[in-house]
């Protein structure tokens, strides 16, 4: 799998939140440092059906729908004129879309209509019960995309990319997300540092109290993450991208791919995503779902199924672009 343009153009999901305007403007440092655009989605779950009365022949003559039609689009112009404004300065071509789904089915149905080859939305980050009764947008459409999803809890926008740290193992998903960091590497001034994560703590806590040596097992673990990484290396190295690498020894992967991204004062943690279901997360977890749910910084995840994006995507709107 290779990724051409990696942030050609980014769809955000876009409210009146201070999570989407991070999520916007970080997206929009991004798609200015890649020479790509933005498409800014606003959807409402919600049409002017579904909130206007019902006409009946009690009522006959007495119905004017007027003040809710100019209600909803009262709300449309002021969330326009907003991303109007933030914008206005900005370098990078903008569009904002109306569209009226659920919430992660239109910015996923926006992705695909605008052959975008990247999502970016904010979360919250619940974990556990909450999340798997609640759920949320984020969650979904990590769950539905077939391209990289960039994630933000919040907190300042940090820019164009400059250091990313990327999460490394054996696995397809993996794979998959070296790649995708490889190809924000190439011809970028971006430095990639691999990380692979090795559990040798839960390794030796079960035996501290019994005659047992764990140096075999321990050896076999450290080896197999260096042959997870000297694999990854030879795939940048080939492309003339040269990652930093570091082998961590930790029990929890999500949380020491965080610490390290403070360490390095990452601008970005890259990692790969097994499509699990609510349920499977709540009771399994996953090194992803860590790593959204602990990072002060962007996420990019990336689907084990993510499609390739290559050559030319299309020009924008003329009438749209703010």
């Amino acid at each position: 799998m290779s990724f051409s343009r990696p942030f050609a153009r980014i769809v955000v999901g876009y409210n009146d939140s201070p999570l989407a305007d991070t999520a916007l403007m970080q997206s929009i440092a991004i798609a200015e440092q890649y020479g790509g655009d933005v498409v800014a989605v606003h959807v409402s779950d919600y049409s002017a059906a579904a909130v206007l009365p019902v006409p009946t022949r009690a009522t006959a003559g007495m119905i004017d729908p007027t003040p809710v039609l100019r209600s909803l689009e009262s709300d449309r112009r002021q969330l326009f004129d907003q991303l109007s404004a933030r914008v206005a300065t900005c370098s990078v071509p903008v569009t904002m879309e109306f569209a009226m789904n659920a919430a992660a089915d239109g910015i996923l149905d926006a992705a695909s209509r605008w052959n975008a080859t990247a999502i970016a939305v904010g979360t919250h980050a619940r974990s556990g019960v909450a999340r798997a009764v609640v759920g949320s947008v984020a969650d979904e459409v990590l769950r539905g995309a077939i391209i990289p999803v960039m994630v933000m809890r919040g907190g300042p926008v940090r820019g164009c990319l400059r250091r990313v740290i990327v999460g490394v193992d054996a696995s397809e998903p993996a794979a998959n997300a070296s790649t995708f960091a490889v190809a924000l590497g190439v011809e970028r001034n971006v430095r990639l540092c691999f990380c692979t994560v090795t559990d040798t703590v839960s390794v030796m806590q079960p035996y501290a109290d019994v005659a047992f040596d764990p140096t075999p097992l321990l050896s076999e673990l450290r080896r197999s993450a260096r042959d997870a990484l000297d694999m990854a290396l030879q795939n940048a190295n080939a492309v003339e991208v040269f990652p930093d690498t570091e082998v961590i020894e930790a029990a929890d992967a999500g949380t020491a791919l965080c610490d390290a991204a403070r360490r390095h004062d990452a601008d970005a943690i890259v990692v790969g995503s097994h499509k699990r279901s609510n349920l499977e997360r709540l009771f399994f977890g996953s090194t992803a779902e860590a790593v959204v749910r602990h990072a002060d910084r962007p996420v990019i995840v990336v689907p084990a199924h993510a499609q390739t994006v290559a050559g030319p995507i299309g020009r924008m709107p003329s009438e749209a672009v703010l």
